[in-house]
């Protein structure tokens, strides 16, 4: 697939969470297909590092450590994306997840995890929005902006019920964006992904439980971060240009099984 076809050359990009896992994936595929890219994460020294990754594929990138729940920290990436590139044309809001280890079903945790989620997963969405559309209006930039969901909001999720309600939460927003946002040009959608084969989900799964989840995906094996990122490149990109407030779902089939 060409590069003009994707409309991606020499946009500037901002990835929020990119040092690693879906992220990082973003990054590089957005480098692949001829944009420049911002690395926002809370740790420097790997930002850097997938920095320096970017710009070995031809591409010109910056570092910015920011802990995006934070607005000075959100209104610091911006002034660094600005100061280096002077626009932002799409913004992906990859941070997520949940309030630490999953403790439970609702009645075996508290009112603390729940917040804590929902600070993660929502508010920061809303948050990062704000900036980055705020940023297009201003300079009438007809951008886009991805968030990235999960398909825990489409099923049951037992033991971690607050992160699937904050994720179908993030794909209603994505709806509203889209309507609000709309007649500035802008674009909002979602990528809901499956299970993708990250150091988090190593942690999360035993070696038995990871392939009986394997076993119940069509396409028979977990995503990788860099699956993911082609799919954030596609709605990002003029090929989805008259595709706004829909999600994505990037699981392989996993969600047809249940």
């Amino acid at each position: 697939m060409s590069d003009t076809m994707l409309g991606l050359e020499d946009k500037v990009v901002v990835v929020t969470g990119s040092s690693q896992g879906v992220g990082r994936g973003c990054a590089l595929q957005f480098a692949r297909a001829g944009a420049h890219v911002v690395i926002v994460a809370r740790g420097l020294e790997l930002a850097e590092e997938v920095a320096a990754e970017v710009r070995a594929l031809g591409r010109q990138s910056i570092a910015v450590q920011a802990d995006v729940p934070r607005k000075e920290d959100v209104d610091r990436m911006i002034a660094a994306a600005l100061d280096k590139f002077g626009r932002i044309d799409v913004g992906v809001n990859n941070v997520g997840g949940r309030g630490g280890t999953p403790p439970g079903t609702v009645l075996e945790s508290e009112p603390g995890f729940w917040r804590e989620t929902f600070e993660i997963s929502l508010f920061t969405v809303l948050l990062n929005t704000k900036a980055f559309a705020a940023t297009m209006v201003e300079r009438q930039i007809h951008g886009s902006i991805v968030n990235v969901a999960s398909v825990a909001a489409l099923k049951s999720t037992p033991g971690i019920a607050t992160y699937g309600a904050a994720k179908a939460a993030v794909m209603q927003l994505t709806k509203t964006l889209a309507t609000e946002l709309g007649p500035y040009g802008i674009r909002v959608n979602a990528v809901a992904p499956g299970m993708v084969d990250t150091k988090a989900l190593a942690a999360f799964l035993t070696p038995e439980e990871r392939a009986n989840r394997v076993a119940k995906i069509p396409l028979a094996r977990l995503a990788t971060p860099d699956d993911i990122g082609k799919a954030v490149v596609l709605v990002a990109s003029d090929l989805a240009g008259w595709i706004t407030g829909e999600t994505v779902v990037t699981d392989g089939g996993q969600s047809l099984r249940g």
